[in-house]
C-alpha cells in the first residue's frame, strides 16, 4: 500500500519545495522594499539638489544681504541723535528750562518737539505741565 521510503521522500520534497518557494517570496520582497527605499532616496536627493540650486534661494539671500545693510546704515545715522538725546536725558531740568524760553517766544508743541528731537505728543505734555506750575507759583 503505501510505501514508507516513498512517502518520508515525497514529504521531504515537499517541505523542502515549501521552504524553497517561501525563502524565494522573502527575497523577492525584501528586493522590492529596498528597490523602493533606494527610489525613496533617489526622490529627495532630487529635492535636495532642486533646493539648492534654486534661484530663488539666492534673491532672499541677495534681499536679506540688502535689508541687513539699510538696517545698518540707519542705526549708524540714527546713533548721533540718539548720544544727543541720552545727553539730554542726563539733565532734565535743563531740558525743561528750554521748554520754558521756546514756549515763552511763542513756539508751538510741534515745533518745540523738532527743537529737541521728541514726540509732539510729549511737547505738548510738557507745555501743559509748564502752564500748571506757572499758575500755581
Amino acid at each position: 500500500m503505501f510505501d514508507p521510503i516513498h512517502l518520508i521522500f515525497g514529504s521531504s520534497i515537499g517541505i523542502a519545495g515549501f521552504f524553497l518557494f517561501s525563502s524565494h517570496r522573502i527575497i523577492r520582497r525584501q528586493r522590492g522594499e529596498k528597490e523602493r527605499e533606494a527610489q525613496r532616496i533617489r526622490d529627495l536627493q532630487g529635492k535636495i539638489n532642486a533646493a539648492l540650486q534654486d534661484d530663488a534661494h539666492d534673491a532672499s539671500r541677495e534681499a536679506f544681504s540688502t535689508t541687513l545693510k539699510t538696517a545698518s546704515l540707519t542705526t549708524d545715522l540714527q546713533a548721533p541723535r540718539l548720544l544727543h538725546l541720552a545727553k539730554m536725558e542726563t539733565n532734565p531740568p535743563e531740558k525743561y528750562k528750554i521748554l520754558g524760553k521756546l514756549a515763552s517766544q511763542g513756539m508751538s508743541a510741534e515745533e518745540i518737539a523738532s527743537i529737541l528731537g521728541i514726540s509732539r505728543v510729549e511737547a505738548g505734555q510738557l507745555l501743559s505741565l509748564s502752564s500748571m506750575a506757572k499758575c500755581s507759583r
